[in-house]
């Protein structure tokens, strides 16, 4: 794969693995290969060798600054000052794609204009739409979960990790529940943008022009005849007297709805993967449904659904001693920061309940912390009350787990489980 170059940086045929490289300032920076095929124990590994670089690390083959470290992913996150989101601009529209509406959307902009959306947007992924949320959720997750342990042997992808946060973000959308069976194909491509190979383009651009028209539809129905769902809420949505343009709304929609569904179908997917390895925390979790929230904490932070946090260079900036000029693209690689042995004791054993487990970076930091992270975590919490009780033991019928193509989303595409009743 040899993505094009992108703006502050060169694009290089790098070979595969560790090579050497400049910046324009010749002190000497290392370059991973981040596409290379790898296991689970060789990813950390080389995230462990690029903590211990004494700057930043570049990424083959297009040449991203990468950090590594806690510090400085967090640092990332939270300075929109020096590192701009705008980065998620440029990497949803290459040049074989053509216009997205998610180079858009509200991960994409900065102060002001990231303030007066997220005013606007976080009304529904508050308090008061949570527990709104809390009953349906739960009535259906006891229901697929009841499904999946009656069929014993199961793909529990299918069969209840994708499937609950699918059906609850299509209900809260107002979304016809005939259309809910090609939201998979739909977040599966648009999580593949950044990472596609050649044999992949046409059937990511007919998504994007599938999802315009359908979700465009939508909106214009809203607009006729509002209802009691999140789409017409943001079509009345108000702030200081502005509201959001069609164009703005159909933009977050391409944001929510793959992203609503994916980050939480990983970590629930995640989640039953620890449960099967580490089968104490299951009976943990049987004799004290309190152990549940402490337990997905740690799910989060050793295991993120989101491994990258993309950012854009202002101007020439230097972080962790290393020069990054103006324009560059930046990835903060938070499957590495979530393990700094800086931060966090034993950052390579699953301990749930650890000190500091809440400072993991998955959801992110600052202005653009995830707006849906309080839905993901009711989602995986009441997935998980709902199928413990229900199972003495949660059995991987494969040790080789066939994880989701690309580098962005990272959990399970397939999940084959045999679920022992209790």
């Amino acid at each position: 794969m040899e993505p094009p170059a992108l703006p502050g940086h060169r694009g290089t045929s790098a070979a595969r693995g560790l090579v050497a490289a400049t910046t324009p300032t010749e002190m000497p920076v290392q370059t991973y290969d981040l596409f290379a095929p790898t296991t689970e124990a060789e990813r950390h590994a080389r995230y462990a060798r690029m903590r211990t670089e004494p700057g930043l690390c570049r990424i083959a083959p297009f040449g991203a600054y990468a950090a590594a470290r806690y510090d400085d992913v967090r640092t990332l996150q939270k300075d929109a000052q020096r590192f701009s989101s705008e980065a998620l601009a440029t990497t949803a529209e290459p040049p074989w794609l053509g216009p997205n509406p998610v180079a858009r959307s509200l991960v994409t902009r900065d102060p002001p204009r990231h303030t007066q959306l997220r005013a606007l947007l976080s009304r529904a992924f508050g308090p008061t739409g949570m527990a709104r949320l809390e009953a349906q959720v739960r009535h259906e997750a006891q229901t697929l979960a009841e499904a999946a342990v009656h069929q014993r042997e199961v793909d529990l992808v299918d069969a209840f990790s994708f499937v609950l946060p699918r059906n609850i973000i299509g209900r809260m959308l107002g979304l016809e529940p005939s259309t809910f069976t090609g939201f998979k194909r739909w977040s599966v491509n648009m999580g593949l943008i950044t990472s596609a190979l050649p044999a992949q383009h046409q059937d990511i651009r007919d998504t994007v022009k599938e999802m315009e028209d359908y979700l465009g539809d939508v909106i214009a129905a809203r607009r006729r005849q509002p209802g009691e769902d999140m789409v017409s809420d943001l079509l009345r949505a108000e702030v200081e007297g502005q509201r959001l343009t069609d164009a703005e709304v159909l933009s977050f929609l391409f944001l929510l709805l793959p992203a609503g569904m994916e980050t939480t179908a990983q970590l629930i997917g995640n989640a039953a993967i620890l449960l099967a390895r580490f089968p104490e925390h299951l009976e943990q979790a049987r004799a004290d449904r309190a152990h549940i929230p402490r337990f997905l904490e740690e799910v989060l932070r050793y295991e993120p659904p989101a491994q990258f946090a993309f950012r854009v260079a202002t101007s020439d900036v230097e972080l962790s001693g290393t020069p990054i000029p103006a324009g560059s693209l930046v990835m903060g690689l938070v499957g590495s920061a979530n393990r700094d042995e800086r931060v966090f004791e034993q950052p390579d054993a699953f301990l749930p309940g650890r000190d500091k487990a809440s400072q993991h970076l998955s959801f992110g930091h600052g202005i653009h912390f995830c707006l849906g992270a309080q839905l993901a975590r009711l989602e995986a919490r009441l997935a998980l009350e709902a199928l413990v009780p229900r199972i003495r033991a949660l059995r991987l019928r494969s040790q080789d787990i066939e994880w989701l193509p690309g580098l962005t989303i990272h959990g399970p595409r397939t999940l084959p489980v045999e679920l022992i009743p209790a």
